[in-house]
């Protein structure tokens, strides 16, 4: 049975000779054995060919006919059986690829084994399968049957492509997110708000995933957007075209848009979309598909727009849209902190060169910022205040209640002017004219304390001396004044038993005008020479000049003036040369005697020294004592000369005080006590 059977399969089985025996005894069963066996195999292979899953055929290759199919291959290709024996396998099979189906069988018949390729299979109704083909030849006579498995994969294949597109797409996702992600890092590292920009613009235009970027700003003065920052040649296409805010047609595109809504806005095919008319010619050029305006805003506060523009098909859509939007937010926010350093620098800038004093606490009073002025008034550097409380300056002049009403005032979140007596490093005091407003940063909590001082020290000194020169002017010269007019219209009238008396009492007011007159020029001396202010030297070395100046006999003058290495500043000198001077010339004792000592106390880091001055004369009167301490001068309290103010004044500035006492039995004790340097 080699003959081909209708199906187009054969059976290659050898038929085995019989013996005469087996001819005669069972002639019946050895002609029908082989026959049924061949009609079992055939069903098999038929039942086979009938069930299998793929679609089979079987092909006249040289007739270029289809032969026999199964059920499968009718249901794939849509057509019935006898149609499919009516239908050429390579036109109407198929149609748009017969090329490569005619190579296909011309390999299988040349090496005479099976192959598997993909080919493309069109369908009754003229749609296209993809579909994987393994053909073998058939062992017959006729050497040109093919047989065909066709397995549809159009849908594995399309998942496939879909899988690869999502890859693609991950992948494109992957760059532009690397790109983004060091877009955002050239942010956070810009200095100033140029430098950001352009790296931005840089980074996107140089990046695989965008041809070219640019940042603009609305210019309201003349309705455009001008370009602030641009890549890679955003700088050409911007010289050919204009984007305006003022409601014409150059003003709809994505950029107006974003500008209007402050939202990502995208145009997906530049080439139809009809608000893209304007800069259409240009961006084709470019090869541009798709652009998109990235709003740069924070806090309600626009700052630009991020214009993008790539030639990716499904551009900014999805998670990268979401990215640009974050983009455009984290530019903002540095753009912001950008102004806010800025801002600070300016601020921090007009401080430090304020002519003023000032300094920034912590609520609990924590110095945390000094300007050059404070260090300067304050004789303290950066580093000795900052950390520390503003009470290192205290002079011990004010009592607790005006320290309470302070921060009673600026904790209740008012503003406290007052003036104030503070201490220099070296121990002079300081007037001063304080304002300490406490500042709160977008919250009812107060956050720091501003203090602004301005040294009224020398404005203080020249009132009282106005003060006092005033009334010597007013009323001490005028007094004498009258005694000289008295005493000379009674030596007009009187006779020469009262002349010389006169003449006595005339050259006594003159004296005292002319001591008055040396004292204020002693005065003005003391606090116009700056040179004096810089001298130090040792306590003992101060005082032993001043008693040398004082010039009073020896045999008058007892003391004790240790030596000590501790300094004082030589404007020292005055006040105890006028102190000991007046102790003298003003002694009615009988045997008028001055008495001085010196002496240091404390430790190296707060030393002090005492310098005592007693006499045994009349002592101070006490209107004296209470000018000088009230500070004051007014109509019913007034000094009578101008050397305890002399004294005074000095003493206070070198941040001293003095104590006045009377002495046992009879005197004065005056006691000066200064701060001293190591």
């Amino acid at each position: 049975m080699g003959d081909y059977r209708r199906d187009g399969f054969s059976s290659n089985r050898p038929v085995t000779a019989q013996t005469p025996s087996q001819e005669f005894t069972g002639a019946t069963t050895a002609l029908e054995e082989p026959f049924s066996e061949l009609e079992r195999t055939e069903k098999q292979y038929r039942a086979v060919f009938e069930s299998v899953n793929d679609a089979m055929l079987v092909i006249d290759a040289e007739q270029d006919q289809v032969l026999d199919c199964n059920p499968r291959a009718r249901e794939v290709l849509g057509y019935s059986e006898s149609e499919l024996r009516a239908l050429s396998a390579s036109t109407d099979l198929h149609p748009t690829n017969g090329d490569a189906y005619e190579q296909f069988i011309e390999r299988v018949l040349t090496e005479g084994r099976g192959r598997t390729e993909d080919i493309v299979c069109t369908t009754k109704d003229g749609s296209k399968i993809e579909a994987e083909i393994s053909a073998s030849m058939l062992d017959v006579e006729d050497s040109s049957r093919v047989v065909f498995c066709i397995r549809d994969i159009t849908e594995r294949r399309e998942q496939s492509r879909q899988l690869e597109s999502q890859r693609d797409q991950l992948a494109q996702l992957n760059r532009i997110n690397r790109t983004l992600h060091e877009t955002t890092r050239a942010v956070v590292q810009a200095s100033s708000r140029d430098e950001l920009e352009t790296a931005v613009c840089q980074n996107l235009s140089a990046s695989d995933a965008y041809q070219f970027a640019w940042i603009g700003e609305s210019a309201e003065e003349h309705a455009r957007v001008e370009p602030r920052a641009t890549g890679e040649k955003a700088a050409e296409y911007l010289n050919h075209v204009s984007v305006t805010t003022d409601g014409t047609e150059t003003s709809q595109g994505p950029t107006g848009q974003a500008l209007e809504t402050l939202s990502v806005c995208t145009v997906q095919d530049v080439s139809t979309a009809s608000d893209m008319e304007p800069w259409r010619d240009s961006l084709a050029e470019f090869g541009v598909r798709a652009t998109a305006a990235v709003p740069i805003h924070y806090d309600d506060e626009i700052y630009g727009i991020l214009n993008l523009y790539t030639e990716r098909e499904n551009a900014f859509v999805g998670e990268e849209r979401d990215i640009l939007s974050h983009l455009g937010n984290t530019i903002g926010r540095a753009i912001a902190d950008i102004r806010a350093r800025e801002e600070a620098q300016i601020f921090q800038q007009a401080v430090e060169h304020a002519g003023h004093a000032i300094y920034i606490t912590e609520p609990d009073g924590t110095i945390e910022f000094v300007n050059s002025a404070f260090t300067e008034m304050t004789g303290y550097n950066r580093e000795e205040v900052i950390g520390k409380n503003p009470r290192i300056l205290k002079s011990g002049a004010h009592d607790k209640e005006f320290y309470r009403d302070l921060w009673q005032t600026v904790l209740s979140g008012e503003t406290w002017e007052n003036e104030l007596i503070n201490r220099r490093k070296d121990g002079r005091r300081q007037y001063i004219d304080q304002t300490i407003a406490p500042i709160t940063m977008g919250s009812d909590d107060i956050d720091y304390f501003v203090a602004v001082n301005t040294d009224i020290t020398q404005q203080r000194r020249r009132r009282q001396q106005l003060q006092v020169l005033y009334r010597v002017l007013r009323h001490n010269l005028r007094n004498e004044l009258n005694v000289i007019e008295g005493y000379a219209d009674l030596l007009a009238e009187s006779g020469t038993s009262q002349q010389e008396s006169a003449l006595t009492e005339i050259s006594q007011a003159v004296d005292d005008l002319l001591q008055i007159s040396q004292q204020a020029r002693r005065i003005e001396s003391t606090f116009t020479e700056e040179s004096a202010d810089q001298e130090v030297h040792s306590l003992d070395e101060v005082v032993q000049e001043a008693l040398a100046d004082a010039a009073v006999p020896e045999d008058k003058l007892t003391t004790s003036i240790p030596e000590t290495s501790f300094t004082a500043n030589m404007e020292l000198k005055t006040a105890i040369q006028e102190l000991v001077v007046n102790a003298f010339k003003h002694n009615d004792a009988e045997e008028p005697s001055v008495s001085v000592t010196m002496e240091t106390e404390g430790n190296r880091n707060a030393p002090y020294g005492k310098v005592v001055v007693r006499d045994n004369g009349p002592g101070i009167p006490s209107n004296e004592r209470e000018v000088l301490r009230e500070g004051e001068e007014s109509p019913l309290l007034h000094g009578n000369g101008l050397g305890l103010w002399l004294v005074n004044w000095v003493v206070s500035e070198l941040g001293g005080s003095i104590d006045i006492q009377d002495a046992n039995p009879h005197g004065s004790l005056v006691t000066v006590t200064v701060p001293l340097r190591d």
